[in-house]
């Protein structure tokens, strides 16, 4: 499996989405006082944020399932399946709803442990979605972190996607131009 960062019309995209929810998070002000609840909330924000751009990126025929978002759980029966972001279409057969394709699946992991980060990564292992994104903090080595995760990212179905977004200590800063992704191409 190679790693890739050329440019391309999808990768170009994601770009701009994590880029856009980023911005959009970071938008949120928090009232947290300690680190870790600060942490904690920023990572809530990015979630949601990326959640409803992935959404409206898809098309309005699809949930955005994630545990910050009560939208489908009506007709679905939950918020989040394993995933930190599932966007899926789904169909009413009778009086149930039944999911009848996954679009993307999505971690996100802001701990700066690549141990973590390989906690994460391995639940996209699992899923069937077209597309498996996995979002980072920044790093001070980004090639050892894409050596750490290229053993689960080969056994991954789908495309699968990497992007990497400053740690919540550095959101009060300017981030501008900090997203940075990455394909695994088979």
């Amino acid at each position: 499996m190679a790693l890739s960062d050329a440019p391309s019309h999808e990768l170009s995209e994601l770009h701009a989405l994590v880029e856009g929810a980023l911005r959009a998070a970071q938008a949120h002000p928090t009232a947290e006082t300690t680190r870790k609840e600060r942490h904690r909330a920023r990572g809530r924000h990015l979630v949601l944020a990326l959640a409803d751009a992935l959404r409206q990126h898809e098309g309005g025929d699809v949930d955005a399932l994630s545990r910050y978002h009560d939208g489908a759980r009506d007709r679905l029966g939950t918020g989040e399946l394993l995933h930190d972001i599932t966007v899926a279409r789904s169909v009413q057969i009778g009086e149930y709803w039944y999911l009848t394709e996954v679009l993307w699946q999505v971690e996100c992991q802001l701990a700066l442990d690549p141990r973590d980060g390989v906690h994460d990564f391995n639940k996209l292992v699992l899923g069937s979605a077209r597309h498996k994104l996995f979002v980072a903090a920044t790093v001070p080595d980004p090639a050892e972190l894409l050596r750490t995760l290229e053993p689960a990212a080969a056994r991954c179905t789908g495309r699968v996607f990497l992007a990497l977004v400053p740690h919540p200590d550095h959101w009060d800063g300017d981030t501008a131009g900090s997203v940075r992704t990455w394909q695994f191409r088979r």
